[in-house]
């Protein structure tokens, strides 16, 4: 069976755990958007991996990963990764590669917009890939490979020609290290449609949440690709088969920069509860604002990424508060909304109380634990089938 994995809030809802845990059943493990923004935290044998460009089902050795289209990759930090990892990673000939540069450029920009991307120069990426002059690894053992770092070096220049800064020679002398790193991976380099078509039990996954999405997500707070499932076909050349959908959620939500949070927790509350769940982000290290649940966002997204089942995660971290929330709907001047983007609207809420302790038996659990699940998956009139209750793989509860 193919399946997609896809976080529904702004990530970090644990979709890395997961799909380690479904790629002992995979054949196949496709990355097909994002880049080295995004962390994903595994627990080895309760050693802590922290991978930000591989897939996730890297750890597998009968699970063969590919980074896909519309992945934008930095050499450096896969060479860094791969370091201790059994070789079972491919890499499409279409990836689009970002340069040291684009990521100083992305600080500088973020300086000005103040938006808190993690620099790692997604943005910039992205914009020389639409306007044409961008290196893919197919264009490095073609012969306008030269000309194509022409096209670089002058865009490059009209950005510094404030500064007054000369890039050809630095460029030209990192385009060099970029071929040897090339030929060094040259054996992992494919075709999309060779394996992604030919291989049984594949896991699509998503590597950021889907309200983070370039069209639909919460703009300009977004990342720089498509995060829903309606992108799979279009990023991994997959044919129009069969997938099952699942989506991940948080028994709370949380986001890092500077990204509004309509529910956010007050500001001692929230770091204080950040860090006794440990909410930092992967990357950059920062503590995560945290909020309530939110069912508007949530019930959007299951309907925009036609899911058919929910896995719910984090359901430890409550042990630490007294009470929890529900946001149930929008409201201003008594006018109810459904619009995740007003700034101007106070949330109307459901209060539960918490539980003291979480057990592997469902039925053994507290009350409230079973309360807080099942108004959960009456209100998104989705079944949830797996729950998870600690950091290792084996911290589950399939209903």
């Amino acid at each position: 069976m193919n399946l997609s994995i896809i976080g529904l809030q702004w990530g970090d809802e644990g979709k890395g755990k997961i799909i380690d845990l479904l790629s002992n059943y995979s054949e196949l493990n496709i990355r097909y958007n994002g880049g080295h923004n995004a962390g994903h935290i595994i627990y080895i044998k309760n050693i802590k991996k922290n991978i930000r460009i591989l897939p996730s089902g890297i750890f597998k050795k009968n699970c063969l990963c590919l980074i896909s289209n519309n992945v934008l990759l930095s050499l450096f930090n896969l060479l860094k990764e791969l370091k201790n990892i059994k070789n079972n990673l491919i890499i499409s000939e279409n990836v689009f590669i970002i340069n040291k540069i684009d990521e100083f450029i992305d600080y500088l920009v973020d300086k000005i917009i103040n938006i808190g991307t993690t620099f790692s120069g997604i943005s910039i990426c992205s914009l020389r890939k639409y306007i044409k002059c961008c290196l893919s690894i197919r264009n490095i053992f073609f012969i306008n490979y030269y000309n194509l770092v022409k096209k670089i070096i002058f865009f490059y220049n009209l950005f510094f020609i404030f500064f007054k800064i000369k890039l050809k020679i630095i460029f030209f002398n990192f385009s060099i290290n970029i071929k040897k790193l090339i030929f060094f991976l040259k054996k992992k380099i494919v075709k999309n449609n060779i394996f992604i078509n030919n291989k049984n039990n594949k896991i699509f996954e998503s590597s950021q949440g889907a309200l983070l999405d370039f069209d639909l997500g919460t703009y300009p707070f977004v990342t720089c690709s498509s995060t829903i499932n309606k992108s799979i076909f279009i990023n991994s050349n997959f044919f129009l088969k069969k997938i099952k959908f699942i989506g991940i959620i948080k028994s709370y939500i949380t986001r890092v920069g500077n990204g509004f949070l309509l529910s956010k927790i007050k500001k001692f509350k929230n770091n204080l509860f950040s860090i006794l769940t440990k909410e930092f982000g992967t990357n950059s290290l920062r503590l995560r604002k945290s909020g309530w649940l939110d069912l508007i966002c949530l019930i959007n997204m299951i309907k925009i990424n036609n899911i058919s089942n929910i896995i719910l995660t984090k359901m430890d971290s409550f042990i630490f508060i007294k009470y929890l929330k529900i946001i149930i709907n929008y409201k201003s001047s008594n006018i109810f909304l459904n619009h995740k983007n007003n700034f101007f609207c106070k949330e109307n809420h459901i209060k539960f109380f918490s539980w003291k302790t979480v057990n592997y038996k469902y039925n053994l659990n507290e009350k409230n634990f079973h309360l807080y699940i099942r108004f959960i998956e009456k209100s998104i009139n989705t079944p949830i089938s797996i729950i998870s209750i600690g950091k290792n793989i084996k911290d589950i509860i399939i209903l």
